[in-house]
């Protein structure tokens, strides 16, 4: 993302299985996974067994869920993400607390190094198991792992610049879907009114040196949003693979029937 490149994003959530995580990495298509812990249940501890397969490849991982309290951030992030999602966040308050609950409290921090709250535990997967120097894992944690906030309704939207300019926020990923329901046009990701949001969210980006992603589904609206300068696309993921593949495999013998 600094190097301002970008990537394609897929996502996982009715299949989240170890397999399917082994079989994605292993096409190398997509360098970044979504893990969808919003709208499925993917217990802490199966999402740090998702993570320990995508090490063995170059990939990264996100997950996304709501960041509501201190201990579900924590949590997540000590199974070895490499970036989360924070949903449906509405304001700058709470992406500052957000923030200060995913960053380590550091006496030497590099220039531009955010801190934080968060509470110490050297033990997990995050950390190899206590095998990473103390000081090495505070800075890699603080500097290297992505927070990003999404934006994805009207309140939100009201105050974007705000959201966006929060010290220690790496990113913007805009729900197309949530907002264009919040504004009435259900299903109309590509509506004008909510291109024009994603166009002042593109802006407001670029104006304080934060990237941002959202959805890219079908080649005509990921070339789209690509323009607009979104780094972090999503064209989708194992549901909408399974159904391609269902009609692909149908094809084999529809022609007889």
């Amino acid at each position: 993302m600094r190097a301002g490149e970008v990537e394609p994003l897929y996502v996982v959530g009715n299949h989240a299985t170890p397999r399917h995580v082994d079989f994605v990495c292993g096409t190398g298509l997509f360098p970044s996974l979504w893990f969808d812990l919003e709208h499925f249940d993917i217990p802490t501890q199966e999402l740090a067994v998702l993570n320990m397969v995508a090490r063995a490849y170059p990939v990264t991982t996100i997950a996304r869920f709501k960041a509501a309290d201190y201990q579900s951030v924590m949590r997540v992030l000590e199974s070895g993400v490499g970036g989360i999602m924070c949903a449906m966040v509405d304001s700058a308050e709470e992406a500052r607390r957000i923030v200060s609950w995913a960053k380590f409290n550091n006496p030497s921090p590099s220039p531009g190094e955010v801190t934080g709250m968060r509470g110490w535990n050297g033990g997990g997967v995050d950390a190899r198991y206590g095998t990473v120097p103390a000081a090495e894992y505070v800075r890699h944690q603080n500097n290297e792992v992505a927070v990003l906030m999404q934006i994805e309704t009207e309140e939100a939207v009201a105050v974007l610049d705000e959201i966006v300019g929060v010290p220690g926020v790496d990113g913007i990923f805009f729900g197309p879907g949530d907002y264009a329901h919040r504004i009435g046009k259900l299903g109309q990701i590509t509506h004008p009114d909510v291109m024009a949001v994603m166009k002042r969210l593109a802006e407001s980006c670029r104006r304080q040196g934060k990237f941002w992603g959202t959805l890219g589904v079908g080649a005509e609206s990921y070339q789209q949003v690509r323009a607009l300068g979104a780094q972090l696309i999503c064209p989708g993921g194992d549901v909408r693979v399974m159904n391609f593949g269902m009609r692909e495999l149908a094809k084999t013998f529809a022609a007889t029937q």
